[in-house]
């Protein structure tokens, strides 16, 4: 569910062990639990299961373009930035104020493939999550993990339903549904979906100047959240793509992170994905090709080692 307004968003910038850098964005917390029940027995068949025991070509991200009132902050964001690093004023970086995140992983099998995703993959993926967050006080503390069979939910068929039946915590709740056979036919038989997710908003708005805002009902953002294609996660069958890096790709998102290529253009001007240090970038990368250089007119060569890219996890 897409809502009216943004929350603010505090905008980091930090040094990976790759040296590369992230923009970590995170949203205002909201209060309501969701207390929906998990449900394990729907089994329906789906004609549209993909084996996913394959190589993908490239990764495959599904998430959607910012909502103008995302691109807004990000705007604004840069501004102030910009306007700081101008005046030598740039704020030290605050390492003692962490940020918090409680994080529910939902593993959803085909009855094929029940039992493929197990507890260890399920450790590791934590693993990769919470490295690569860390570093900017990013804290994930994973709350449970839930196991479904139920092959509607196992290849996205019934994506709404499934998350009204297993999404846990409130708005601020990072939810992750690892999917065994997530697909989508728009994106033809020779590439495969890795995962998409929901980029921030708002739970609350104010039905009149003078009022206190007021929280959307829980069902109202009960969709918010990331897939992920369960190969993909550390250990999985999918080649190339299968450390764990794309749950950081797609749980970036979540935080308000766009791709490295956003607006696919090398035009000046173009503000990309509002990161001043990512250079401009006009096409995804394949693979894992150090020194690609898709806009040569512009500083900088692509960032092949950033998250928010389509490399390999083998970098």
């Amino acid at each position: 569910m897409r809502l009216s307004s943004l929350s603010p968003l505090l905008f980091l910038l930090l040094p990976t062990a790759a040296s590369t850098y992230w923009a970590n964005t995170t949203t205002a917390s909201a209060n309501n639990n969701n207390n929906n029940n998990n449900n394990n027995n729907n089994n329906n068949n789906n004609n549209n299961t993909l084996n996913n025991s394959t190589a993908i070509p490239g990764r495959t991200c599904g998430t959607g373009p910012p909502s103008e009132a995302l691109v807004r902050e990000h705007e604004l964001l840069q501004t102030e930035q910009r306007l700081a690093t101008a005046a030598d004023r740039l704020p030290p970086r605050d390492y003692t104020s962490l940020i918090q995140v409680d994080t529910y992983f939902h593993i959803v099998s085909t009855e094929d493939q029940a039992g493929v995703i197990n507890p260890t993959m399920v450790a590791n993926q934590y693993g990769v999550l919470s490295t690569s967050f860390a570093p900017a006080g990013i804290i994930l503390n994973l709350r449970s993990t839930t196991f479904t069979v139920n092959n509607s939910w196992a290849t996205d068929a019934s994506d709404s339903d499934m998350k009204s039946s297993l999404r846990r915590g409130t708005y601020a709740s990072l939810n992750i549904y690892f999917q065994t056979n997530l697909s989508s036919t728009s994106y033809g038989a020779s590439s495969q979906l890795l995962g998409y997710c929901t980029l921030p908003t708002n739970v609350t708005y104010t039905p009149c100047s003078t009022c206190t805002p007021v929280e959307y009902p829980t069902a109202d953002y009960d969709q918010d959240g990331c897939n992920v294609l369960a190969g993909s996660m550390p250990g999985g069958s999918v080649d190339g793509y299968n450390e764990g890096k794309t749950a950081v790709h797609e749980v970036g998102h979540w935080f308000g992170l766009l791709h490295v290529f956003q607006d696919n253009t090398c035009a000046g001007g173009d503000p990309g994905d509002y990161v001043d240090d990512t250079p401009q970038q006009s096409v995804s990368t394949t693979g894992c090709t150090v020194g690609k250089d898709s806009c040569p007119e512009e500083p900088g060569v692509d960032s092949v080692h950033n998250f928010m890219d389509y490399s390999t996890d083998v970098w």
